[in-house]
């Protein structure tokens, strides 16, 4: 069973067409890059697999179910923005996913939280740019998902948080769980990626995994993204 599965995907917001057609599978133990420049449809996608959005056609499953608000319950989503209520600290944070996801893990919070130097007392209105991703990757990590949905999880941070981020999206995946990774930044994350999506005004201009992509090709992802994209 595909973790995954889209199909005939459109949608429109007033007179735009975002999304024209968008067809793709995933599968279980895979993690995913839906990679394209700002304005692509990305996050629109990624607000479909959430129920955040409605699409105008088509057919989207996540684990088997059609996309609902019960259907939540198989994501560990994190949005491009800090959506944390400002008065916690990063403790109140680990507690109120507790109460919030039955397979949030308090234990495995914690060990992230030192695996990621982070301090669980300080306050999330105090937070760098760069501790606030590594608290939300903490969180979302920490629970037991079928699908890890990453919005733009890898910007602008140093190279010793972007190691442990990328080491912890690693670990955080079995051959029950999927991950998918929506961003503009290729080279951040193109060591994580088993498979790509190249989107461009909201359509689906390639789509291979990185394995055929760097032996017969003969490309980094990079390489690969920078050629369809001047051909687009």
């Amino acid at each position: 069973m595909s973790v995954v599965r889209v199909k005939g995907l459109t949608k429109h917001i007033g007179r735009k067409a975002v999304l024209k057609g968008i067809d793709f599978e995933i599968d279980k133990g895979r993690v995913v890059g839906i990679l394209g420049p700002n304005g692509a449809g990305k996050t629109t996608l990624i607000k479909i697999l959430m129920n955040l959005y409605h699409a105008d056609s088509g057919e989207v499953e996540i684990c088997g179910e059609k996309v609902s608000f019960a259907s939540k319950k198989y994501i560990a989503y994190m949005p491009d923005t800090n959506h944390l209520f400002r008065w916690m600290r990063v403790r109140d944070a680990i507690q109120y996913y507790s109460e919030m996801f039955p397979d949030f893990d308090a234990n495995r919070a914690k060990e992230l939280c030192t695996f990621l130097g982070i301090d669980e007392s300080e306050e999330v209105r105090n937070l760098s740019k760069g501790t606030t991703e590594r608290v939300l990757i903490m969180l979302t990590f920490s629970r037991q998902a079928c699908l890890y949905l990453l919005d733009e999880p890898i910007g602008g941070i140093d190279p010793w948080a972007r190691d442990r981020i990328i080491k912890t999206i690693l670990a955080g995946l079995n051959e029950e769980s999927a991950i998918i990774i929506s961003t503009h930044q290729v080279k951040d994350v193109e060591t994580l990626l088993d498979e790509v999506l190249f989107l461009n005004q909201g359509e689906l201009v390639f789509s291979d995994n990185a394995e055929n992509i760097r032996e017969v090709r003969g490309q980094s992802i990079e390489e690969c993204y920078l050629e369809v994209f001047a051909h687009v």
